[in-house]
């Protein structure tokens, strides 16, 4: 329910940006303020997680190893899309 949800808000705030003059939200950067709530928010609930917080150390590990393969996946694809695209 949650993930329809959030599909829903995605493409409201699509097809608001799309057909509604959105030149205010560029020149008072309020993407930028609402992302860094978000990202305090976040904290906070993370932070007051325990079960979170104690697992941690494996957290960070498989998000650093999924990272970092797609980081190489990107990079390998775009080298190869490169190459091909040119000849």
């Amino acid at each position: 329910m949650l993930l329809l949800v959030l599909i829903l808000l995605f493409f409201l705030g699509f097809f608001v940006g799309r057909f509604l003059r959105t030149d205010w939200i560029r020149k008072y950067k309020v993407l930028i303020v609402l992302t860094f709530l978000l990202l305090f928010a976040l904290g906070i609930e993370i932070g007051s997680n325990d079960d979170v917080v104690s697992k941690l150390e494996s957290i960070l590990f498989s998000s650093f190893m999924v990272s970092t393969f797609a980081i190489l996946g990107s990079f390998i694809f775009a080298v190869i899309f490169e190459r091909v695209s040119k000849k």
